[in-house]
Parts: C-alpha cells; sequence; structure tokens
C-alpha cells in the first residue's frame, strides 16, 4: 500500500533539522567515549588508527553543528545569546577538547595577544572557532597560530597555519560562498565557510556585521582564517 503526502505530515526540513540534531548528540558521545580509550591503548599502530577515527568523528561533528545551525537560520528560529566573553578562555575550552588530536598529530598550537573580553554568543562561536581551528590542523605543517587584535573596527580572531598556503581555486570558492554566490561543488568545506561567515555576520553592533577572510597571509607562512567581529 502506497502513502500519500498530506497535510499532516512533518515538513522534510523539519524532518532533516530534528536528525541532523540527534546525530550530533551522538557524535558527542561517540567522541568522549573514544578520548577515553585512546589513553588506555599502548602501541603507536593502535594510536595513530584512533587518531584517524577521532579526527573523522570531530570532522562530521563539525558538519551536523553547521547543518543544524543553517537549518535555524535558514528556517529563522536561531536564538542569539549575546554575553561579555573572555575570548583566550574560550579558545583555550575548544582547545582542551582537541587534546587528543592535537597530540597525536604533533601539532603545536601558539596563543598571541592579550585575552580580549568581548560582546558575543559563545556557543556560536565555539562552532565557528571549531570549524577555524580544524581546518588549520587539516593544512598545517606543524604549527598553529591564534592571534587575537582590539582595533577601532573590533575584534580581529586570526587562526594561521604553517602549511603550504590555499590554491587560488580554494580562495575563489571562499569568495564566492562569502558573495552569496551559488556553489557549484557543495562540500563539507564550503558548508563550513557558509556557517562561519553566516554567524559572523548575526554578530552586529552600531550598524557593523561581523565577517570572515580565508587568505595566504599567515605569519608563520602558510593559510590564514580571520573572523572579525564588529
Amino acid at each position: 500500500m502506497s502513502m500519500k503526502a498530506d497535510d499532516n505530515q512533518l515538513p522534510f526540513a523539519d524532518v532533516i533539522g530534528a536528525s541532523v540534531n540527534d546525530m550530533r548528540n551522538s557524535l558527542g558521545q561517540v567522541l568522549y567515549k573514544l578520548t577515553g580509550i585512546s589513553e588506555e591503548l599502548d602501541t603507536q599502530e593502535s594510536k595513530l588508527g584512533l587518531q584517524v577515527v577521532e579526527y573523522e568523528v570531530t570532522r562530521m561533528q563539525n558538519v551536523m553543528n553547521q547543518l543544524h545551525g543553517l537549518y535555524l537560520i535558514e528556517t529563522d528560529s536561531l536564538t542569539i545569546q549575546m554575553q561579555e566573553v573572555y575570548v583566550f578562555e574560550l579558545i583555550d575550552d575548544i582547545l582542551a577538547g582537541m587534546n587528543g588530536l592535537l597530540a597525536n598529530k604533533k601539532v603545536e598550537v601558539e596563543l598571541r595577544g592579550e585575552d580580549i573580553c568581548w560582546y558575543l554568543d559563545p556557543y556560536l562561536m565555539t562552532n565557528v572557532l571549531n570549524i577555524a581551528i580544524l581546518n588549520a590542523v587539516r593544512y598545517t605543517n606543524d604549527k598553529i597560530c591564534i592571534t587575537l587584535v582590539h582595533s577601532e573596527k573590533g575584534l580581529s580572531i586570526s587562526i594561521d597555519d604553517n602549511g603550504q598556503g590555499y590554491p587560488d581555486v580554494v580562495l575563489e570558492r571562499f569568495n564566492n560562498v562569502k558573495a552569496g554566490m551559488s556553489i557549484e561543488e557543495v562540500s563539507s568545506q564550503n558548508i563550513g565557510w557558509l556557517f562561519c561567515e553566516k554567524i559572523a555576520s548575526l554578530h552586529k553592533n552600531q550598524g557593523n556585521a561581523g565577517e570572515t577572510i580565508l587568505d595566504n597571509e599567515s605569519v608563520i607562512s602558510g593559510g590564514r582564517l580571520q573572523v572579525l567581529l564588529p
């Protein structure tokens, strides 16, 4: 017997939104368990294997967070909860959750600048910085530098890596996403950039909106993703 669509059925977008939320919660539990398991492994081969799994689970958790956030933005149901936050404290919490991944990949993270208290949504910015740092982990050779700068224009959070830099085609895709152009090649990377730009732009002050910038102007000779908040 076939089923016909009717007005009582759940909207497909709502079903996807609820499913994504459920999946991201499950991935969070898996990542928590993996962190505990990594401490019990005693062979290098096992640790390297778990490193790959942990990286992929973290990446998928970020994708789920992005999809859920974009769904909430699309349905005009995203709640922004602005509050004063010490940004380095926020970043320290994020890095603490990546300790195993950073150690296994032998990536050093340096924080530059003074801790700055800023008015932002800590939950949403945690997701944005998670994406930015994980992106740097993917492209770096062995070092990431996170810099805070306060100027008349607002707060700049720069995540730099010492990799080979972004190819021109990647920079072009980023700028197309930022400009609101149609995305010809849908990927988790493009979705992540779109999410970061959307969340940054929701942070407004005196008529100015936040934004993101991707370039190869890294202070440690690689790629850089900047988050600018007014």
